[in-house]
């Protein structure tokens, strides 16, 4: 018993010993918790309950009432708290809805505030301001104010933006000033903008101002006006100014919207001071097609009323969603281009931003330019006035010298076929000799004086490239000067045929006809002996080169019809042949003049006509290509592949494919 006694205590010490290290660690854990995890104080405190009432065995134990003492304690302690933090939080509660109630009392305030003096507003003030003036000029007016709004919005946002990176108020300030300012020279530009879009002015009148206002006097404004203002009398502000000094049939009485005018007359009335006039309907229709502004057409055969001037691209052009104007520097215009577009533009340096006042100067220094340009051209133009001149005087000139020679060949001609006719010793074969002679003899001189006649044209041609170049000379290293010089080298170039190229067999060059003459040709051109136009020209056919003449006078008239063949070097291969005959008025015949190619190579059939041999009058050129004999087929009509047929029903030929050959004659349309 005394052993068991001792181990029974000993076993009651040693339990003492752990329940106080177990209630100790308790503590500790208690206390740890409450230092590293406020936030859950409920939690811990169910714990420590649980804790108590494990340990009620030990109410009589002194050191572990002790540390209860202090659990309760630090219970309470927290409690205290917790309630503390409670009120606290129902304290910023309240404070939180103080502030939202005065929030929206504020609001509420400035609602009342702002509809109470809503009236007394920019907007409003300006919109009471423009309802008093006429309808015509309102939206030049709310245009104005968008503009001004637009100015200050930017000077707001340059404003905040300042202040938003640390900048003082006196840079706040600066940015403002700078974005919400309006020179006066974009006052200017703007304004005749607003007029031009309300159809109160022209787009192109208001050009000839400078960015000041005034009227930028030169010669090329005062061109300029003169094409605005030549005719003053049918300008519409003259006319509808001064009524009695046009001829009007409504002048005497008061004209109106009810007013009918007379037939030929059309009413109008202008926008900006609403009077009304009957105006020629001619004049009407050319200022409707001229599309002048500012006039209203009173009548339903002409339906372009109040037209408005179109305005170029300008830094305030208004593009689509998406689009921002840029100054090309390529273009040298500006444009309204897709906004990444633009940021790559301005990246790379082939486009600027600008500003309305930057596009005004840029206007008047392009004045400037037009001024010098136009200066530089009117020398350019006397100068090719002089040349003109000049070369009409050397035209007329060789044109004379020629008209001599060619009446000395005629009077030549002339006597030989007087002589021929009264019987002298001379054949037809050696008259027909004699006169070829006189044409060819007449041909080297006529070409002897062209030649004089190109070469003197050429050098007074040369004198006025000299005197061009020396007045542009000093100006093509300006890059806002263009200089044609492709108009100082140009030369005449003549139209080549490539080889391959399939180009007709016969090419008729008609010379002018005099229209007082009695007889003409028409239809002129190469046929065969059947009157049908060849596809293809071999040798040793037999060509017919005719024409159609009439005679377009009231009485008989002879005339003479001749053709001569020349080769490609301008060479008589056949002398000049002719045939006579009469026609009776309006009287008209079909003729013509065999040749028989004997080479091939390309030829001229020279036609002329006239009453009398000795008279007669170049009228047309027949260029005619002859190839080989090769592959002649079906008497030489036809070209290689095709069959000749004759229709049954006028016996006229025709060429067709072996097979449609074949289908025409088992139908009976045709015969070989």
């Amino acid at each position: 018993m005394g052993c068991m006694g001792r181990v029974l205590k000993n076993r009651h010490k040693m339990q003492h010993a752990a329940n106080t290290k177990f209630l100790i660690s308790t503590i500790f854990a208690v206390s740890v918790t409450l230092l590293f995890a406020g936030n859950y104080a409920y939690a811990q405190i169910s714990n420590i309950d649980e804790q108590n009432t494990l340990s009620e065995n030990l109410q009589n134990d002194p050191v572990a009432q002790d540390l209860l003492k202090k659990i309760e304690q630090t219970k309470k302690m927290i409690e205290e708290l917790q309630q503390k933090e409670y009120e606290q939080n129902q304290a910023q509660e309240q404070l939180e809805q103080m502030r939202n109630m005065s929030l929206e009392r504020l609001s509420q305030d400035l609602q009342e505030w702002e509809r109470l003096w809503e009236k007394h507003s920019s907007r409003n003030a300006f919109d009471s301001f423009v309802n008093k003036k006429p309808d015509y000029v309102q939206g030049v007016f709310w245009d104005q104010f968008e503009f001004k709004e637009q100015k200050v919005t930017a000077g707001r946002n340059a404003m905040n933006q300042v202040l938003m990176n640390g900048g003082t108020i006196q840079d706040a300030k600066k940015a403002y000033h700078s974005m919400a300012s309006t020179p006066r020279i974009e006052l200017i530009e703007m304004n005749a903008q607003f007029n031009v879009k309300h159809n109160l002015a022209d787009y192109n009148e208001q050009q000839v101002f400078n960015s000041t206002g005034q009227i930028h006097m030169s010669s090329v404004t005062k061109s300029k006006l003169s094409e605005f203002y030549g005719d003053y009398r049918l300008q519409p502000n003259y006319i509808l100014a001064n009524s009695d000094d046009y001829v009007s049939p409504k002048v005497d009485s008061q004209i109106n919207a009810d007013t009918s005018c007379d037939d030929g007359f059309v009413l109008v009335s202008r926008i900006v001071s609403q009077t009304f006039s009957c105006i020629d309907e001619s004049i009407a229709k050319k200022w409707a097609e001229n599309k002048v502004s500012g006039i209203i057409f009173h009548d339903d055969n002409i339906s372009s009323n109040g037209y408005a001037s179109s305005i170029e691209t300008n830094p305030e052009t208004k593009c689509d969603v998406g689009y921002a104007v840029v100054y090309d520097l390529l273009s040298s215009e500006y444009r309204c281009v897709l906004e990444a577009d633009s940021k790559e533009m301005m990246q790379n340096g082939t486009a600027e931003i600008h500003t309305i006042a930057e596009y005004a100067v840029n206007k008047d220094k392009k004045k400037i330019l037009e001024d010098e340009i136009y200066a530089i051209n009117q020398k350019i133009l006397q100068f090719n006035a002089e040349y003109d001149l000049e070369k009409k005087q050397l035209e007329t000139k060789y044109d004379n010298k020629l008209e001599n020679e060619q009446l000395l060949s005629k009077q030549k001609m002339h006597d030989l076929i007087n002589d021929y006719k009264n019987g002298e010793d001379i054949s037809k074969k050696d008259l027909t000799k004699a006169i070829s002679e006189i044409r060819n003899n007449f041909d080297i001189v006529e070409k002897k004086i062209l030649d004089e006649k190109l070469n003197a044209l050429h050098a007074i041609e040369l004198e006025l490239k000299e005197a061009i170049s020396k007045v542009v000379k000093g100006h093509e290293k300006n890059s806002d000067l263009y200089v044609d010089w492709d108009y100082l080298e140009s030369e005449t170039v003549s139209e080549t045929i490539p080889e391959n190229s399939l180009a007709p067999v016969v090419k008729v060059s008609f010379l002018e006809q005099n229209t007082s003459d009695e007889i003409r040709l028409d239809d002129i051109g190469i046929v065969n002996s059947i009157g049908q136009k060849f596809d293809e020209i071999k040798i040793d056919q037999v060509l017919q080169v005719s024409a159609d003449i009439t005679n377009y006078d009231d009485t008989l008239q002879d005339f003479v019809y001749v053709v001569e063949i020349k080769n490609a070097s301008n060479n008589v291969v056949q002398p000049a042949k002719w045939m006579t005959g009469s026609l009776n008025p309006d009287q008209t015949l079909n003729v013509g003049l065999s040749w028989i190619p004997n080479e091939t190579g390309n030829f001229k059939a020279i036609i002329s006509v006239g009453s009398e041999i000795d008279s007669v009058s170049q009228i047309a050129d027949i260029e005619i290509d002859v190839t080989s004999q090769d592959n002649i087929h079906d008497g030489d009509y036809c070209k290689t592949g095709y069959d000749l047929l004759f229709k049954y029903v006028d016996n006229s030929p025709i060429c067709v494919s072996s097979d449609i050959a074949f289908k025409l004659i088992n139908v009976g349309l045709a015969f070989a």
